[in-house]
């Protein structure tokens, strides 16, 4: 398993000891503190075997601080020499392809991350307008139910019309039988008062006495008929004003109609 440590580290000559300690990787074989050299860090303690892991000294054995707590010192002692020019060439066109491809990694995350970026804030806008059509929705559900409420008003307004449509007409027919009967009586008495000019003319020769009588049983009849006369207007005036409260009605009935066709 790999260790790394804090620190860069640029190559130098084996016996440089003033290089901050490159990073390093574990190794059994080299491994523990070098109680069996004499190497001292800056701290004058013993110091611990590392190799290094770093471009082209990758490999290489050296010695390096062993503090465990608090800030390392920057000794390194090398214990393996350089690696030969074409090894060292190698290593660093390695590190190079490590490099880029750590860059291309990099990259790719960069992209997977607007990407993300991008889908979390599509699925923001898309909560958001979920949202608005949520309340937009129970707005239109409660416009429905308004619309509903007003629409049985009118329906039970409608039936109260025609409730009293109904009343309006028997009250119609019921004034028109009056009438019929006014008439009928009228006519009758017309009737006889003709049937009685007729015998009053065929009894010219009876005494005036009679010719008095006869007059004041016309006067009677004349009274009786004006008062027919009224209560034939009065019936008239009745009969008006029923037609005048079945128009009113009609029209009543008219703007429901209308209030029906607009919620269609």
């Amino acid at each position: 398993m790999v260790s790394w440590s804090e620190g860069s580290y640029s190559s130098s000559s084996d016996n440089d000891i003033s290089s901050p300690a490159p990073p390093s990787i574990l190794c059994v074989e080299w491994t523990g503190l070098a109680t069996d050299l004499s190497a001292r860090c800056e701290h004058q303690a013993i110091c611990e075997k590392y190799v290094a892991f770093q471009s082209v000294d990758s490999g290489r054995r050296f010695l390096g601080c062993a503090q465990k707590e608090g800030p390392k010192c920057g000794y390194v002692e090398w214990v393996d020499p350089e690696w030969p020019p074409q090894l060292k060439t190698t290593l660093g066109r390695m590190w190079d392809m490590y490099e880029d491809e750590n860059k291309t990694r990099l990259s790719d995350n960069l992209a997977n991350a607007e990407g993300i970026f991008k889908v979390l804030k599509e699925k923001e806008k898309m909560e958001k307008d979920l949202r608005f059509f949520k309340l937009d929705f129970a707005k239109m559900v409660a416009n429905k139910e308004q619309a509903l409420a007003q629409l049985g008003n009118t329906q039970i307004a409608l039936s109260d019309l025609k409730e009293e449509l109904e009343k309006k007409k028997i009250s119609d027919k019921s004034a028109t039988n009056i009438h019929q009967v006014f008439r009928a009586k009228a006519e009758k008495e017309l009737e006889l008062i003709k049937q009685e000019l007729e015998l009053m003319n065929q009894d010219r020769g009876k005494t005036m006495k009679e010719r008095d009588e006869v007059m004041q049983e016309m006067d009677k009849v004349m009274q009786e008929r004006d008062e027919l006369k009224k209560e034939k207007k009065k019936l008239e005036y009745m009969i008006g004003d029923l037609f005048k409260h079945k128009e009113e009605t009609k029209s009543k009935i008219r703007k429901v109609r209308e209030i029906l066709d607009e919620f269609e």
